[in-house]
């Protein structure tokens, strides 16, 4: 049996020459000049052709390539040379070749395209990504290589238009599986930071804090790893990254909370040495830590921000009302001393001392307001009667030469209100200011005496 190797040499561009020679010498043994001269040339050319043109197809012949058209058109060449056609042997010979040379390096170029299809399905397949679809490109491919196209006067597998949707499919499947190695790396990242939330309070007693601050980002992880097997890497990316900033997030929250917490426990103490009542604090403290430690994160680290916000405003509610109730204290004892007493302002001061007892600061300010209040009103009543009585004293004072018979009765009436409001009472004071002016208006207002 041959080789393929002999095969080629038996079918050689040089042997098959000789062998047409040989079948063919009684045609020029007559003749060697002019017309017989002409044709043993012609014959010569076509019988070349011919010859280099089989040797060509017998060593496709040896690939997968479908050179049937060639082979066709190589016996068309021969049955010309038969027929002692020798220019239209030759044309057919070198249509021949053309076809060859062209089935040759398209089929190349279409066995490479569909290698990389399959090398990209084996990797893709590595990773564990769904290939049904792109699995059958090579299918239709096949079907749209066997449709063929009329070139060169033959009917050739359609090796361009299979080779493009091969190349199309591959890099389709090259983009996903970018994507999907992205989505992959992400996916692990996310694990990775879950895993160190999980660990933020460390082995000991640490199951019940993972649980509660890594549950959530578990189940997220699920539903990424879900995206990717049913091929949205797109989307199985996005919930990775989504997962692992929570993450970042949820542990920096943490430090932020345990330090919270502790600064409000520093200040709890502080105040508490001061006389604070701030009982409700340190209960939700308590509260906050133990959500802190089951990994209820979120709400932890708001309650401590609140609790935070609570104790300081509970400390300057604290210092407002104290400081208030000592100055309104010091301000009513000298309103008392000068004669001024005040039932709503006695109450006021006693509820703010009560409320203050109870550790309700807000509401002491409110009773200390009220008090404040009270004597506002006394202040200013104060006020505008002392200038009332001052102006009084101007007008007497003005009309003291003009020898008014009721001018003395004015004076004593104006005089005894002076020392009425300087002993503190303004009741008194005023009713004797009133009878004053009254008096001074009638004078003032009397017709005078017709001469």
């Amino acid at each position: 049996m041959y080789s393929a190797t002999h095969r080629f040499r038996e079918r050689s561009p040089g042997v098959i020459a000789t062998r047409f020679l040989e079948r063919e010498d009684h045609m020029f043994d007559d003749k060697v000049t002019g017309i017989g001269f002409l044709k043993t040339t012609k014959a010569r050319h076509a019988e070349e052709a011919i010859g280099h043109t089989e040797g060509l197809v017998t060593v496709l012949r040896l690939t997968m390539a479908d050179i049937k058209p060639a082979e066709d058109a190589l016996k068309i060449a021969k049955q010309f040379f038969g027929a002692h056609q020798y220019a239209k042997a030759v044309q057919a010979a070198r249509r021949a070749e053309s076809i060859a040379v062209t089935l040759d390096e398209r089929f190349g170029k279409y066995q490479k395209s569909l290698k990389d299809l399959q090398s990209r399905i084996e990797s893709m397949e590595r990773l564990g990504l769904d290939t049904e679809a792109i699995g059958k490109v090579a299918g239709i491919a096949e079907e749209k290589l066997l449709d063929g196209i009329r070139e060169n006067g033959a009917f050739i597998p359609n090796y361009l238009a299979a080779r493009d949707i091969l190349e199309r499919a591959t890099q389709v499947g090259r983009a996903f599986q970018e994507e999907a190695e992205i989505a992959s790396n992400r996916i692990f990242v996310a694990e990775l930071a879950i895993e160190s939330l999980a660990n933020l309070k460390g082995a000991t007693d640490n199951g019940a804090f993972a649980h509660g601050a890594a549950s959530s980002l578990e189940q997220a992880i699920h539903d990424a790893t879900k995206e990717l097997a049913l091929g949205n890497p797109g989307n199985a990316a996005e919930i990775a990254k989504e997962i692992e900033e929570k993450a970042r997030r949820l542990k920096t929250q943490f430090a932020e909370a345990t330090k919270t917490l502790t600064e409000v426990d520093a200040k709890v103490i502080d105040l508490r040495g001061e006389g604070v009542l701030i009982h409700s604090v340190e209960t939700q403290v308590k509260m906050a830590r133990d959500m802190l430690d089951r990994g209820l994160i979120e709400p932890a680290a708001a309650m401590a921000l609140r609790l935070q916000a609570d104790a300081k405003s509970i400390a300057d509610q604290y210092q407002k009302a104290t400081t208030t109730l000592a100055d309104a204290e010091l301000l009513y004892g000298r309103l008392q001393r000068e004669g001024f007493h005040s039932y709503e302002a006695d109450a006021a001061l006693r509820d703010a001392r009560r409320t203050i007892r109870e550790g309700s600061y807000g509401r002491a300010i409110e009773h200390l307001e009220r008090a404040l209040q009270a004597f506002a009103r006394r202040t200013n009543a104060r006020s505008s009667l002392g200038k009332d009585i001052e102006e009084t004293r101007t007008r007497v004072r003005l009309l003291a030469g003009s020898g008014l018979s009721f001018m003395p009765d004015i004076q004593e009436v104006l005089g005894r209100a002076e020392r009425e409001f300087q002993q503190g009472n303004y009741s008194g004071s005023s009713e004797d200011l009133r009878i004053a002016t009254v008096l001074l208006d009638g004078v003032t207002h009397a017709p005078s005496p017709k001469k």
